[in-house]
């Protein structure tokens, strides 16, 4: 008797469709394109000149990225790539020429940098936007944490802690009741 998995592996876009998806790993930019992972560096002209007139549509965008890097285009649009779509997710984040709304990717520079939400954007379930505090409940509830641990890391009153539990609980569903819930919604944003 021979076993075999009969489970089909987990693709990324760019491993067997035409998109494209960017990911940051140990602070250098890649991407999967044509079923191979290759260095940014190695990135299309064409999807830089997209990237560089999707900088130009947006001009907060813009103003943040040229004041991080007044004279290079390429770390311009390096950056823009790393904070709107870093995160490594199973949906294209450039597709039929066009560039989709964006990841969350673990930046250890979200809480201070000048430019969040911005140049990053807020994950969404169901049309949503998450709130920071939405974002870290998530992240913290998807563990085995305690809730009184999670309040204390959060720096909030254990009652106030439960307020906010309930109130993402009813932004991400009428149906939501469990962590083991949320741990699935945090699993599909990359959130954990």
């Amino acid at each position: 008797m021979t076993l075999t998995n009969t489970k089909q592996p987990t693709l990324y876009p760019g491993m067997n469709c035409k998109g494209v998806e960017f990911f940051a790993v140990e602070n250098e930019m890649k991407f999967i394109a044509d079923a191979e992972i290759k260095c940014i560096t190695k990135l299309p002209f064409g999807i830089i000149q997209l990237a560089n007139e999707e900088i130009d549509r947006h001009p907060e965008v813009s103003e943040a990225l040229h004041e991080w890097f007044p004279t290079s285009k390429f770390a311009r649009v390096y950056q823009f790539l790393q904070c709107r779509y870093g995160g490594l997710d199973h949906t294209a984040d450039f597709e039929n020429n066009q560039f989709k709304d964006g990841d969350y990717f673990h930046c250890p520079k979200r809480a201070t940098c000048k430019f969040n939400g911005i140049l990053c954007k807020a994950p969404k379930y169901n049309g949503v936007s998450l709130t920071a505090m939405d974002i870290q409940l998530m992240i913290h509830t998807s563990g085995n944490l305690t809730n009184e641990t999670i309040a204390d890391l959060l720096h909030i009153p254990f009652g106030s802690f439960h307020k906010y539990k309930q109130a993402l609980y009813k932004k991400l569903g009428p149906n939501m009741q469990t962590k083991q819930e949320l741990a699935l919604i945090a699993k599909s944003l990359n959130l954990i």
